[in-house]
Order: structure tokens, then sequence, then C-alpha cells
């Protein structure tokens, strides 16, 4: 892992890749014990005719490569208006044709003028001009290169613990404190979230959290002019989260039970890769595992309802892993609702299928993060888009997407193969992150890559 992390001044990038492998790792560990069948992808591929409106199927066919800018790793680099001309000249040559700029990361701090939120001003040394306005700039800027602009958020992320420096709501704000997510740990017992890791993820289930975060993506829709809104970190922290007294509370109401324990869902716990998973699952399990799915279903509903009636045309899109087969870990059912996983899972009940958000989004990026191309199964990138073609099965439209510089490359070739078959197989690419692709030091060739990507997208 360590030779993977980048260095301080990405800080928040390895916030990402930390997670993204702990994901990973996971799902190596769960998939060889939960099925006596492989788990592999469905592979027929449903031809249903999308219901996408015809202006956001434009914006994308215009829009085939995106390139995610993270915004503490870019700091720095976009700290000016005329440094974000210059980058956004060399990604329009490159061939992108849009941006996603992250507002806001895991300790909450948000990169725009907000009458609600903490801004981030300083990071790593570097301060920006009070006056500057981060997003506002972006969007110019971009917009002269004729890039299209994407704004994303990390939805239920209010806190970081970097080495003892704590930032965010879950550490300044008593009330954020009580409603962090609660984790159990190997032993069974429940504790607050920031006491056992270094992430402030809030309960996603608490109306509070919801509350709070539903008026920052409001206030980031009325406030600008961009093309479309992308959800990030719309999940629980993971399978051990949220066993807080509350959640449980509302399950056994949800559920219908007169009474339910942590050992109603699951029996035993324990260690893989570094991570709390489940041993010996409990009577209860597979019904939690579609309640904390509702939970985020019923978010992502309310949270697009709220895009649209400020602007009906922007796009409402989504970010997620692409390992299907676990992602059921963090709360997530990013398929169809004409999908039915318990046909192919075992962790999957017969109603589960009721919570795929699929519908909900405009557009969807899978996370397609592994240098193996060819393959059947959630571990390969044709495995991954095959199979996440038929699980969405059109309802919206599908992007792929690339980790640059957190993926382990067996050459720059393999990198360009990559990028070639996610673009040639799904609507578009998203390519992460600008650091990774300006930077020599963030990725493993030492080199910028805009060249070598530009004469694949090109």
């Amino acid at each position: 892992m360590t030779q993977r992390i980048l260095k301080s001044q990405v800080v928040m990038k390895q916030v990402f890749l930390f997670v993204l492998v702990f994901v990973l790792l996971l799902s190596f560990g769960s998939a060889c014990k939960k099925d006596k069948k492989p788990l592999l992808p469905p592979v027929t591929v449903d031809t249903t005719t999308s219901v996408i409106d015809t202006s956001i199927k434009q914006l994308f066919d215009s829009t085939p490569v995106i390139v995610w800018i993270e915004a503490a790793a870019n700091f720095s680099r976009l700290g000016t208006a005329e440094k974000m001309s210059s980058v956004f000249q060399k990604l329009a040559d490159m061939g992108a044709k849009g941006v996603v700029l992250d507002v806001k990361g895991i300790p909450g701090l948000v990169s725009y003028n907000s009458s609600i939120a903490t801004p981030l001003k300083t990071w790593n040394g570097y301060t920006q001009n009070a006056d500057f306005d981060y997003l506002q700039n972006a969007i110019t800027e971009a917009r002269k290169k004729g890039l299209k602009v994407f704004v994303s958020m990390s939805v239920f992320a209010e806190g970081f613990n970097y080495y003892g420096a704590k930032t965010g709501k879950v550490f300044s704000d008593p009330a954020f404190a009580d409603i962090q997510s609660q984790v159990i740990t190997v032993s069974g017992d429940v504790k607050k979230i920031t006491d056992v890791y270094n992430y402030g993820l809030l309960n996603p289930l608490q109306p509070v959290a919801q509350s709070y975060e539903i008026s920052l993506i409001k206030e980031v829709v009325s406030k600008y002019n961009f093309d479309g809104f992308v959800l990030d970190y719309c999940r629980f922290y993971d399978i051990c989260a949220d066993f807080s007294d509350y959640t449980l509370n509302k399950f056994k109401t949800w559920a219908g039970l007169s009474s339910v324990s942590t050992t109603d869902i699951v029996k035993s716990w324990k260690t893989s890769y570094g991570a709390v998973v489940p041993d010996v699952t409990g009577t209860q399990y597979k019904k939690w595992l579609e309640f904390r799915s509702q939970t985020i279903y019923d978010f992502v509903s309310k949270a697009r309802n709220e895009v649209k009636a400020i602007k009906p045309e922007m796009a409402f899109c989504s970010y997620s892993g692409a390992w299907y087969d676990s992602y059921y870990y963090v709360g997530v059912n990013w398929a169809s609702k004409n999908y039915d996983p318990s046909a192919d899972y075992s962790w999957a009940s017969s109603t589960y299928k009721n919570t795929g958000y699929a519908e909900l989004l405009d557009m969807f990026m899978t996370g397609n993060y592994t240098s193996v191309l060819n393959g059947a199964g959630w571990w390969t990138v044709q495995g991954q888009l095959t199979g996440a073609k038929t699980i969405l099965k059109n309802a919206n439209i599908q992007y792929g997407s690339v980790d640059i510089g957190n993926t382990t490359w067996n050459n720059l070739q393999n990198l360009k193969d990559a990028i070639r078959m996610i673009k040639t197989q799904a609507k578009g690419i998203m390519l992460f992150d600008l650091v990774h692709i300006d930077d020599p030091s963030a990725n493993q060739f030492g080199k910028q890559l805009y060249s070598d990507i530009q004469e694949v997208i090109k």
C-alpha cells in the first residue's frame, strides 16, 4: 500500500484511495465465501430504451471524456484564475470535454462561497486570496476552453483526523458529533466512528445529517451555473456502520420487529484485510442490508427532487465503485429496479431490488479501478463494463473511469488500453484525477500524461 500512497500535498486523494482499496480487498475476501457459485456479473445485456431527457443525452454526447479534479490535491495548482486557465487549456488540448469539480471533500470544507459551510482557504501551506471564489473562477475558465462543468460533493463526510489534526464539523460542532456514524468493532462494541477511524462520516439516516447535506446541495445548485451535480460518498462508511441505538430503533420499526439486537443482524465479527466484517450473520441480516440500501435510495431521491426543482435541465449524477457484488457493504444499490440481485447473490433479499436507484440518475460513473482488462468477473475492466450494462438496464447514461495514479499498471500501454476499452464500451470515461495527469510525482510513470492520454482519446 505505501508505495501507492501519494505525497502530503494530495492527502485528500489518500483518503479516497484508502477507502477504495479497503473495499476492493473486502470484496476479494467476501466473494470467496458467500456463494457456492462464483460471483460473476450477469451476462445478458438489457436493451431497454432509456427515458433520459433529450437535452441530457445531448450534454453527454458532447462530453465523452471528463477529468475529475479533487479540491485539496489540486488546491495550489488551481489557486488563481491564471493557473486555472493554463491547466484547463492543457486539458482541452488533451481532448477532455468536461471537468468534475470537487467542492466538498472528506473534512466537509467547501470550495465555493457558502453561507452555510466553512470554506477551504488554506491547504498544505498554500492560501488562496480571501476574495477568490474557486468554483466560480473554475466555471468561468472552463467555459472559455469549451469544457462542460460538473460539481461533486462528498455528501455524508464531515470530518477528517490527519495525524492528530482534526478538521470538520464532527469535531467542532457537538450537534454533528452526536450524529456521526457509530461503528461496531470485532468484539461487538459500538463506538463513534472518530474513536476508531480517521473519517468523520455522518449517519445517513439522521434527519439533521440529511437536511444539512441537502441544504449544501441546494445552495451550490442555486448559486452557480454548471451542467451537472455529482453525488460522492453518498453512503454508509462500511458494513460495520451504523449500529447506533437510533438506527437500530428505526430498523426495528421499518422491519416490523418487536425487538432487535446487533446479534440479530450479525452474530459475530472478524477482521479481514484490516477491516471489520461479518463472520456469522444473523436472522435479520438480509433485511438489514435492504434497510440500509433503502436509506440511501430515499436520500438520493430527495436530492434529485431538490436539484430538479431548482434547475430541471441540470444533469443529476453519481459515482460508485464498479464492484457491485460487494458494494452493498456501504449500503448502496446502484442497479436498476428491474434487476433482481437475489437471483445471483445470496446476500440479497427478494425485495432488495426495490432499493435500486439507477432510475434516479441521469448519468452514473463506475470506478473501474483495476489494471486487469480482460476476463469475466467483477474484477476485470471487461467484466465490470459488461456487468454494469446488464444490471443498469439502460436506466441512465453509464460512464466508466480509471484511477490513473493509484492503480498499479503493468506499464503505460496498460493504462492506455484501459482508457481505450472504457471509452469504447461505455458512453464516456472519467479520468481520476487531474493531479495524476499534471504532477509527475503523482503517477508511477514520473511524467505529465497529457500527451499520452491525448494519443488515446483523440
